[in-house]
């Protein structure tokens, strides 16, 4: 049968329109193709989408770390919202010399499986049904389409990462994760330091982020930690909220400036200016006036996880 390119045409027609180093990719030329039949061959030089996304993507290790495609819209927007399926546990993943990969947890969602599991933050696991985790074969045991799995924890015991034979196991469900993850007050020296860990820029939760600074601006804080570390970014418009919460005095003043790839950018600056600019704001995107602190200082906690 003839090879079905629809995905691979739909990849290449979005990157060649938006995306931001289009022309640095010879393959996303607008005159790359004189005629029909040489794009759709071009199409047809990669079976797997993903593979064909990635062989577009530009300096992939240097400059575009950050552009992934997905193959569930669905799944794409219930993520913008927070929804995912979860069993509770957010992890990071570490290769060891051998091949050999292990998990560590980083913190348990609230009201989740794993909540009432015996596994917690700082604990390791280095199987999954029994099987070692290895770089060839993490992806299908962690993300395979098995909603249930066994994980088996592990130490640290002189430098060696040794099994504690605790096996736990947990089931994936429909879960809404509210990014606010703490919000709370910690008074050292006289002073007030608020700490807030936010752990995503997900719209649907701009009330809550907006009631913990208002905590914070009634237990009157003289300092703000702001820790990010698991953050993977999320709206624009919510970074831009969160900034007014955060400060106050620089309402309509400049937040940022976009900047798209030259055939987007000349667009917007010809017809719709006003796009590329976010200003500081006092109000939500709901209309709600923004609990601001007015501080002039913010301390932020980040990691390789950050956007």
């Amino acid at each position: 049968p003839e090879q079905n390119t629809e995905i691979q045409d739909y990849i290449w027609q979005g990157m060649n329109l938006w995306y931001f180093w289009q022309a640095d990719v010879p393959n996303l030329a607008d005159n790359k193709f004189t005629t029909t039949e040489a794009y759709e061959n071009f199409l047809k030089t990669e079976e797997d989408p993903e593979e064909f996304f990635e062989n577009l993507i530009y300096d992939r290790t240097n400059s575009d770390k950050w552009s992934w495609i997905v193959d569930d819209y669905i799944e794409l927007e219930n993520s913008f919202q927070g929804i995912s399926k979860s069993n509770g546990v957010e992890y990071g993943l570490t290769l060891l010399q051998n091949n050999d990969v292990y998990g560590y947890v980083r913190y348990i969602l609230p009201n989740s499986d794993a909540s009432n599991k015996p596994i917690k933050r700082g604990d390791l696991f280095t199987k999954v049904n029994g099987t070692q985790l290895t770089l060839d074969n993490y992806r299908t045991l962690l993300f395979g389409a098995n909603d249930t799995y066994t994980l088996s924890l592990a130490k640290i015991e002189n430098n060696t990462i040794v099994p504690t034979n605790v096996d736990v196991t947990l089931t994936q469900v429909e879960y809404t994760e509210n990014p606010v993850y703490i919000a709370k007050v910690i008074p050292i020296g006289g002073k007030k330091i608020g700490y807030l860990m936010y752990n995503g820029f997900t719209s649907s939760f701009d009330n809550q982020l907006n009631d913990a600074f208002l905590l914070f601006k009634n237990e009157g804080i003289t300092d703000l930690v702001l820790d990010v570390r698991y953050n993977p970014g999320g709206s624009v418009r919510t970074a831009v909220s969160l900034a007014g919460m955060i400060t106050g005095q620089f309402k309509n003043q400049l937040f940022t400036k976009e900047r798209w790839n030259n055939k987007i950018q000349v667009e917007f600056e010809k017809n719709y200016p006003d796009f590329l600019v976010d200003k500081f704001t006092d109000k939500l995107a709901n209309g709600n006036l923004i609990n601001s602190l007015n501080l002039n200082k913010v301390h932020v906690i980040t990691s390789r996880s950050s956007a």
